[in-house]
């Protein structure tokens, strides 16, 4: 069996065998041959435009109206969670094609003050999805976003509560908003964060507390943070809610939804009880907690959608429910697109060394860049320039803001990274002015590191020159294909490509 390693060898070797290719002699000539003159002379070739796509219907229009004949409410509760690292939609399927982002969620609060409706934001935690220094930066300006957006409380995720005690701590001093009756810092005893707030809005009180659930609990090994069971600490923290004497009582719950039901059921103070851990869209209507009356809110994932009570002095429907898709009908706002800008330049001071990256050696070997495969590929060269992936970087830097420093998005976009794990291999891309060779997502992306290729095509290596053939021999234009297709939704996953078909853009790749 081969080792991964010179699977990613033999792909490539299938395009050899494809494009007629032929061994190159061990002596390579001093001056350029006939073939690789005209192998330059095509690749300064003019780049043809790609064909314009087909319109496709407007996501707007898909996703429906909003607060369609909804009066204004004597209280709009905006609900919200589960952001999971998604502070603003990528933009490689198109942004008019993306929901989320704290950009549009400030928007859409904003458009809801200016029609005079008094609110109440709540976030039930989960910003954040991975451990490092970017998600540490990105909960702390997370949490700044939302204090400008004028949130009134925000609970702990289970990735949150992973971060060291210093980068919780910052952002809970610094946004003064989080919450949880559960979950304390340090010590049991520290009364940091608060146990609950009253929030007030309309002419309506809301006291808010919440928990993480006892499974979740241990998910979190962090000596920083002190837990107790969800239902002894709610039991302690209701009898001093009910004292503020609040017209409605919400719990944000991040537990799965068989835990939350039993909290619901054992606290009936709560009249909403914000979940974690939902369907992965929120339903078209609200839902009750079984055999109660308490309303049971799902936001979904990647902070994608916005859930909004209305509520009214009205007996017939005193209470509205609008999931609110934070899609392109809200533009961006200013105020966070100031935050986008100051994260992403936090990100370039620090490097890819100060956000603790490390390089690793890749199991194919080292990376040369896509332009050590012209002179034999010149073919296969000139087709890969003419489609996105060579202009993957490129597009970055076009960003608003540049994301070219941004390694959550330079991973699938230059040579050499792994795009999962979001770190650099040993001689992959750097940056524009240290490797320029690596910039696009290249050759080597698809096929494996190329230094050993070319060194056995410039005769420097006759041992490998045989394995090559003796793999040649043994691979086919299907295995090819189906070899790429797992490598191809390493990047074209569902958060950034969406509408990915794969039998569909092979056609526009191949070569």
């Amino acid at each position: 069996m081969l080792s991964p390693a010179r699977v990613a060898t033999a792909a490539l070797l299938v395009l050899l065998a494809l494009a007629n290719c032929q061994l190159a002699h061990s002596d390579p000539p001093a001056k350029p041959s006939a073939s690789a003159k005209r192998a330059t002379a095509k690749r300064s070739a003019p780049i043809k435009k790609p064909e314009k796509p087909a319109a496709r219907p407007d996501p707007v229009e898909q996703n429906g109206p909003i607060f369609k004949d909804w009066p204004k409410p004597k209280l709009a509760l905006v609900l919200t969670g589960e952001q999971l690292g998604y502070i603003e939609p990528c933009g490689c399927a198109g942004l008019e094609n993306q929901k989320g982002g704290l950009r549009r969620r400030h928007t859409f609060l904003k458009q809801l003050e200016k029609e005079g409706w008094p609110v109440i934001a709540l976030d039930n935690g989960g910003l954040i999805r991975r451990f490092g220094r970017e998600a540490e930066i990105k909960y702390r300006k997370t949490a700044e976003g939302l204090k400008t957006m004028g949130y009134n409380a925000i609970g702990f995720g289970v990735e949150d509560l992973k971060l060291p005690g210093g980068a919780l701590a910052s952002a809970v001093v610094e946004s003064e908003l989080f919450v949880s009756a559960n979950v304390s810092l340090f010590a049991a005893d520290f009364g940091f964060p608060q146990k609950f707030v009253v929030a007030e809005a309309g002419g309506m009180k809301v006291g808010v507390t919440g928990v993480l659930g006892d499974r979740l609990q241990k998910q979190v090994t962090n000596n920083e943070v002190v837990f107790q069971p969800a239902k002894k600490a709610l039991a302690e923290v209701v009898p001093e809610l009910k004292k503020a004497k609040c017209d409605l009582y919400v719990l944000l719950s991040y537990a799965d939804i068989e835990e939350t039901t039993a909290l619901a059921k054992a606290f009936p103070l709560f009249q909403v009880v914000l979940m974690a851990h939902g369907a992965d869209e929120p339903p078209h209507e609200s839902k009750k907690v079984s055999g109660t009356n308490t309303l049971l809110v799902e936001v979904a994932h990647k902070g994608m959608y916005a859930i909004t009570l209305g509520f009214y002095d009205d007996k017939s429907e005193p209470v509205r429910y609008q999931r609110v898709p934070l899609d392109h009908r809200f533009a961006d706002s200013p105020e966070m697109d100031e935050l986008m800008v100051n994260y992403q330049e936090e990100l370039k001071e620090l490097g890819w060394n100060g956000l603790g990256l490390r390089t690793a050696p890749h199991p194919g070997g080292d990376f040369v860049g896509s332009e050590s495969c012209a002179d034999c590929h010149d073919k296969e060269f000139n087709i890969w320039r003419q489609t996105p992936h060579a202009h993957a970087t490129e597009t970055l830097t076009r960003a608003k803001p540049p994301r070219q420093f941004d390694p959550e998005c330079i991973s699938c976009h230059a040579t050499g990274w792994n795009p999962q794990e979001f770190f650099p291999y040993r001689s992959g891309y750097e940056s524009l002015k240290a490797t320029p060779l690596l910039a696009g997502s290249g050759c080597e992306n698809c096929h494996g590191p190329g230094a050993e290729h070319v060194a056995a095509e410039n005769g420097d290596n006759k041992a490998l020159q045989r394995k090559l053939r003796e793999l040649l021999k043994r691979t086919s234009t299907g295995a090819a294909k189906e070899a790429q297709r797992d490598n191809c939704m390493r990047c074209h996953d569902i958060d950034n490509s969406p509408d990915f078909d794969f039998d569909a853009y092979w056609d526009k790749v191949k070569h």
